[in-house]
């Protein structure tokens, strides 16, 4: 090699990159995330992602890559990053916005920036939510040593050893005792046992059983990584690529090791609960020096700092002490009346909050003006949101930008609400909805956002129906043993075709029930999609089943559980919310096994037949299929189209739901039509 290339490659070495995924796939709900994307969104009064870039300076990153979807809102990343720079200059590491119209997991991610050849021989793969204080420097020079002395080491996951105080941030591990290799990766359930794979007793080495410990999502990847999730399109989360990697092993020869701190501070604010988990202690300064008063913009002095009752308060903002008890937050020109009382609660800048009002555990955003007599706990308002008097927001309310509620109402538990109704497309007279006086109050302005976890009773409900089902179908399964076996013995003589074909019925007939089960335990549970692949693959290779037999049940299994979810007597609009609950919490699922046209026909083929079986479905068939085709994307409309105008699957249902869906299909040909007309000028 000549000595230019060599030290080309010497300087390309020691450059540090990192990469960035502000979209991880789980946002906060849509009322937050209507105007401002997720790693934008303020953590004690400053965006998520300062963080995450701040900590990255401090550790000497040179590059970050930060990967984002393409819409609504890249380039609100896209500014906020070229601010972020301006404002550092040279101190900043270099950092690039990657945008993708497909970007729905780290899956998704890692095989666009690969297939561009963006990524350095080894990097930092991190979450736009994190906040974190630990030397990632010293952590990438342990993954390179190890990676020098083992060429199988591609890995390296971080790992808190800490009280884990929300199940969603756990992880449990076992573990080579001797090296720290990573034998086995789970989330750990409620359940008091815990599940250690036989085989990993059979080995040499010493087992280290970690039950909970807590999961930053940090990793250090060499290449190798990235071109596993190319070649593996099955692989959408890090969860999914550690179990791949541990369980073909020895036909990849490749390993991933952990890296188990037991000092520093590294958590996600991935979800509101850890919102507001994390946001706690920062204030409580468990972050160091990520702090409160401490800028992470300008680097300078933003807040005074009260260390008896842990409050802060920009100099410009009014407000008596004795209205402000511990964990208080006060952003720049805001105004506290005296007589107002706040405890834990983060206040933004240029907000008004008046006389007699009482906030607990509240998130209040930008230019907010809450009334006398208003009382809030736990409760999120984003930006430009009016409380007129005497309003009570309950426990886990959400209230999306530009909301005007009151006066005098009561909001209920968990209601989350927007300042425009919400899209529906299929109803021209949503968008010129009027705002109902029982919602938001008489000088009010709000519309209802229904959310999956909108009503626990009914959630309730549905787990016990869940199980019934269950129950009922064990119950049918061992009759039918029975019913078998008394066949069997009364009629030994019967062909081997009829034989066969009880038999492929019955494997048919446990397949569906096995896929079912799948289905119902993730969408109670929230599981990961690739979690919930992995179950169902492994029952088609047990029954025999084609990829089209296991689409088909996919596809039918998700309309179902969404159904079991509302009950049996509900109405459309219920149905409808159940089943709309089913596809966005079940979608990737779906998407896993759409790979090409002719898998859409096969969903458009099953959806077809759950007609002929109940006419029930001719209520919502037209939603469903704009859902899966306008919303996730999982049905193009060329291929819509084409199945449409050749009749469908030809079932007597075929009629009934051509009337259903001819809006939809009419506004597909317009939508062609002018797609067309754009091509032509």
């Amino acid at each position: 090699m000549a000595p230019a290339a060599a030290g080309r490659d010497i300087q390309e070495e020691q450059v540090l990159q990192a990469v960035v995924l502000a979209d991880s796939g789980q946002d906060y709900e849509l009322p937050i995330s209507e105007t401002v994307p997720k790693a934008l969104v303020p953590l004690v009064n400053t965006p998520l992602l300062d963080y995450t870039l701040d900590w990255l300076e401090r550790c000497g990153v040179d590059e970050v890559i930060v990967y984002c979807r393409a819409q609504p809102h890249a380039e609100q990343i896209r500014q906020h990053c070229r601010g972020f720079e301006m404002r550092r200059q040279k101190k900043s590491p270099q950092i690039s916005v990657v945008a993708s119209e497909d970007c729905h997991s780290m899956g998704d991610a890692m095989r666009d920036l690969y297939s561009k050849s963006r990524l350095k021989e080894n990097f930092i793969l991190i979450y736009g939510d994190v906040v974190s204080n630990v030397d990632l420097r010293e952590l990438m020079a342990k993954h390179k040593e190890r990676r020098a002395a083992d060429k199988s080491a591609i890995m390296s996951c971080v790992y808190m050893n800490k009280d884990v105080k929300c199940q969603e941030e756990a992880a449990l591990l076992i573990l080579n005792a001797a090296n720290n290799k990573l034998l086995h990766h789970m989330r750990p359930h409620s359940s008091t046992k815990l599940p250690i794979p036989t085989e990993l007793f059979q080995g040499s080495h010493q087992l280290k059983v970690l039950p909970a410990v807590q999961d930053p999502g940090i990793a250090m990847c060499s290449e190798i990584v990235a071109s596993l999730f190319s070649d593996n399109f099955d692989y959408g989360t890090r969860d999914s690529l550690l179990r791949g990697v541990i369980e073909q092993e020895e036909l990849l020869g490749y390993s991933i090791f952990c890296e188990i701190l037991d000092s520093g501070y590294s958590a996600r604010a991935s979800s509101l609960t850890l919102y507001e988990e994390v946001s706690s202690e920062v204030v409580r300064r468990l972050a160091y020096p990520m702090v409160p008063e401490h800028s992470l913009t300008s680097h300078r002095i933003r807040y005074n700092f009260d260390s008896f009752t842990s409050n802060y308060w920009e100099p410009s903002a009014k407000f008596h002490k004795s209205s402000c008890g511990t964990g208080v937050v006060v952003g720049a020109g805001s105004e506290v009346n005296m007589t107002a009382r706040l405890r834990n609660t983060i206040v933004g800048d240029h907000c008004s909050i008046h006389d007699k009002v009482v906030a607990d555990s509240a998130f209040i955003m930008n230019n907010v003006t809450v009334k006398s007599g208003c009382n809030i706990k736990q409760c999120f308002l984003s930006d430009n949101v009016i409380l007129e008097e005497n309003v009570k927001l309950s426990p886990g309310c959400i209230i999306g930008a530009g909301v005007v509620l009151g006066p005098d109402i009561t909001v209920p538990v968990a209601t989350c609400l927007m300042a425009n109704p919400p899209p529906d497309d299929f109803d021209d007279s949503a968008s010129k909805q009027a705002p109902d006086p029982l919602v938001c109050g008489a000088k009010g302005r709000a519309f209802i956002y229904h959310r999956e976890d909108e009503e626990e009773e009914e959630e309730s409900r549905a787990r016990i129906w869940g199980r019934k089902n269950i129950c009922d179908e064990e119950e049918e399964e061992e009759m039918d043993d029975d019913e078998e076996d008394m066949d069997e013995d009364s009629d030994e003589g019967m062909s081997d075709a009829m034989y066969m074909k009880d038999e492929d019925e019955q494997r048919e007939h446990e397949f569906k029930r096995e896929v079912t089960e799948s289905l119902n335990n993730a969408l109670r549970e929230k599981s990961a999609a690739e979690n919930v692949v992995l179950e169902i693959n492994a029952s088609r290779h047990a029954y025999n089943m084609s990829m089209e037999e296991v689409l088909a049940t996919v596809t039918r299994g998700i309309v179902q559980v969404g159904e079991e979810k509302t009950g049996a007597d509900a109405n459309a609009e219920s149905l409808w919310r159940g089943i709309r609950t089913a596809i966005e919490t079940l979608q990737n699922v779906l998407r896993n096994y759409v790979r090409k046209n002719r898998d859409q026909l096969i969903v458009l083929n099953a959806l077809e037949q759950m007609l002929v079986e109940s006419e029930k479905y001719i209520a919502v068939i037209q939603k469903i299929l704009y859902e899966l085709n306008h919303t996730h994307e999982i049905l193009d409309e060329e291929v819509i189209l084409h199945w449409y105008k050749r009749g469908g699957a030809n079932t007597p249902a075929f009629p009934k739901l051509q009337k259903a869906i001819a809006r939809f299909i009419e506004w597909l040909e317009e939508d062609e039509s002018d797609d067309d007309d754009d091509d032509s000028d």
